[in-house]
């Protein structure tokens, strides 16, 4: 380990200001850390951000915050937190509802982790991160997804933001090549966070309008003819239709039957314990069979089960957005028809749960989008932003899948 006279030589010989590497390794900065920062190209930008690593282990060590990962005691108090937490998006404050499971869209994604930081035993900051293994290019790769940050109402302007995405996550222990964020259009809070903290200020950061698309939801007992749950031996042909139904699509990772049958059961082996509270799986999936051939499927995940939006205009408005998602839809060759009928199967049994809509990413799927048209499908549109860390990473995305677990 370098002594703090030579580490000292170094940044004073790479132009860094005078006391940040002592400051640095005074909050137990790890050697190859710093090693690496001094290696780095010197200017503004990076000496910021290093600066702002350095405060926030400060911060931490001095109190009174504390930063840790969420834990199952923690269940109700994320919701509230999530409920104290509005984002502002144009004349609208948005705020998501997140019960009796607090953590459910966040149990889809196998490779999350939430930070969270608690101040007197209350949590008033949390981020979310998940690494994932998808295409890009046609190429595998590992990258990042930043899903989540919310600081809560009335402690904003603490640098709670700052503190608690800085905070090493256990997500961000994988090395990845690139970081992929949705953002709401309007999103006022999120614009100031990134321009406070200089997030990639200098970088090349491409973005482009995605959509989902909404469906009313509607009662239709006529869609559910050849319409049967997904059984064990459907695994590889449904594989198959998924895959088709979505390749060439940066961010989609493809499955197999072992892949697909892991995601159906949960993550978990053998029976599961009778406390376990299910999120989406076997009894979720369906499948469209005609003529002894499975033809179609796909997942519904009952998001307004354990999620909501409330949103609130200035003029008083409130409504209230409770939908249920589709998740690993896919179909054989020519026959998006049977995809849409299975789609319009799965729109009624949101009906029959009381929800306001059904979503499903059909940005890529223009004759399944025609065939539901009677559904008055309307489009959200979020801002995707790749941020490349470096080779071998592309400067910019291509035509990208949505998955809704991470919407």
């Amino acid at each position: 380990m370098a002594t703090i006279e030579t580490l000292t030589a170094r940044a004073k010989a790479h132009g860094w200001p005078e006391g940040l590497i002592e400051r640095a390794q005074a909050v137990k900065t790890p050697s190859h850390q710093l090693d690496q920062w001094l290696k780095e190209p010197v200017n503004p930008n990076f000496l910021f951000q290093v600066e702002r690593i350095v405060g926030v282990f400060e911060r931490l060590a001095k109190g009174p915050y504390r930063a840790r990962e969420l834990t199952k005691r923690d269940d109700e108090a994320f919701g509230d937190l999530w409920a104290h937490a509005p984002e502002k998006v144009g004349d609208w404050q948005v705020t998501v509802e997140r019960s009796p499971n607090s953590i459910a869209q966040f149990r889809l994604q196998p490779d999350a982790s939430i930070s969270v930081i608690e101040d007197a035993g209350e949590l008033v900051a949390c981020t979310v991160w998940a690494s994932v293994n998808c295409l890009i290019g046609g190429k595998p790769a590992s990258i990042h997804y930043a899903l989540a940050m919310r600081v809560r109402d009335g402690r904003r302007g603490e640098g709670l933001g700052d503190l608690v995405r800085r905070f090493p996550s256990r997500a961000l222990q994988r090395s990845t090549i690139g970081q992929v964020m949705f953002m709401r259009i309007g999103n006022a809070n999120m614009a100031g966070f990134l321009e406070a903290v200089k997030f990639m200020a200098e970088g090349d950061r491409p973005q482009k309008v995605v959509g989902v698309t909404y469906l009313s939801a509607r009662a239709d007992a006529s869609a559910a003819e050849g319409v049967r749950p997904i059984a064990e031996g459907d695994l590889a042909a449904c594989a198959e239709m998924i895959n088709r139904t979505h390749h060439g699509l940066d961010l989609y990772r493809p499955y197999g039957p072992e892949s697909l049958k892991a995601v159906l059961d949960e993550g978990v082996w053998g029976e599961k314990s009778r406390w376990y509270r299910p999120v989406y799986g076997w009894p979720d999936v369906l499948v469209l069979e005609q003529d002894g051939r499975v033809v179609a499927c796909a997942g519904l995940w009952d998001r307004g089960r354990d999620m909501r939006e409330i949103w609130r205009s200035e003029a008083g408005e409130e409504r209230r957005v409770e939908v249920g998602a589709v998740l690993d839809a896919g179909c054989a060759t020519g026959r998006e028809d049977a995809l849409a009928r299975l789609l319009r199967h799965l729109n009624g049994l949101c009906a029959e749960r009381g929800r306001t809509d059904l979503i499903v990413g059909l940005e890529h799927l223009p004759q399944v989008t025609a065939a539901l048209a009677d559904l008055d499908p309307r489009i959200e549109s979020r801002t995707l932003e790749w941020s490349p860390f470096g080779p071998p990473a592309p400067a910019a995305l291509g035509e990208c899948f949505i998955d809704l677990r991470y919407w």
